[in-house]
């Protein structure tokens, strides 16, 4: 089962992702720093190429986007917003949400 993990509010918490996985992130290509270089040394990273930064709703469409193309079965997030846009576009993921990621 894939396994996909947002970076800020989730893997900077300190969560040890479970492989294999993939890193999902709403960051622009601006955002784009030694953490991301850092993971992309561990998983494959996808990250927004254009946008705005702090952009939720288009940050939460992308991430949508990348589940469905990469069938991944669980994603764990921190933002509700971007949580439930991934709720409503890919029902069969399930969202598991800090900081409890219950």
């Amino acid at each position: 089962m894939l396994r996909g993990y947002d970076i800020d509010g989730t893997l900077t918490t300190g969560l040890r992702p479970v492989k294999p996985y993939v890193v999902i992130s709403g960051r622009t290509i601006a955002e784009y720093d030694e953490t991301v270089k850092k993971l992309a040394n561990e998983a494959p990273v996808y990250i927004r190429c254009t946008g705005k930064v702090g952009d939720r709703i288009a940050a939460g469409n992308f991430k949508a986007e990348v589940i469905k193309l990469l069938d991944v079965k669980e994603f764990y997030e921190d933002d509700e917003v971007q949580a439930q846009i991934i709720r409503d576009r890919c029902p069969e993921v399930v969202v598991k949400m800090a900081p409890s990621f219950s």
